[in-house]
């Protein structure tokens, strides 16, 4: 009984980690997106300030290309970076999926192995009381025909 209830301990420790580490990786996720909404966000401003000075544009067009050149490669280099972080983000998301499928699985095969031990356990219990209730009887039975030889 305590083997499963240590069992069952070790269960629900080992999925709380598994919990805790997909709020971790979650959490990793979301900070992600929110950088590429920051990302997306500043690249929406800067178009609609472009269209804001079309009027200015070839009056200034050598300033704005060289700061829409900065911009823009800036905003790649963020890009890529959140593009990159994601996917390590998504590598250690699939790998943390796989080992917590495995830990499941193997614990489950545990589980299962368990079971069959309970259910092996049982019947040979069963097995045994049914032939100690055999001999029992028998053994009334005995008593039962003595006592009446003695009382007859």
């Amino acid at each position: 009984m305590t083997y499963s209830s240590d069992r069952l301990d070790r269960i629900e420790a080992i999925l709380a980690e598994n919990a805790r580490q997909l709020v971790e990786t979650r959490q990793l996720v979301e900070s992600n997106a929110a950088g590429l909404r920051e990302t997306r966000a500043i690249t929406d401003s800067n178009a609609r300030a472009i269209e804001a000075w079309g009027s200015r544009i070839e009056e200034v067009q050598v300033d704005t290309e060289e700061a829409t050149s900065s911009t823009r490669a800036d905003l790649a280099v963020r890009i890529e970076d959140n593009a990159h972080n994601q996917g390590i983000d998504r590598v250690r998301f699939d790998q943390l999926h796989e080992e917590h499928t495995q830990r499941f699985n193997t614990l489950l095969e545990e589980a299962r192995a368990d079971r069959q031990r309970a259910d092996r356990d049982r019947a040979l219990n069963e097995s045994e009381h049914r032939a100690f209730r055999e001999t029992f009887q028998t053994m009334l039975a005995e008593i039962a025909r003595l006592w009446q030889r003695v009382a007859g």
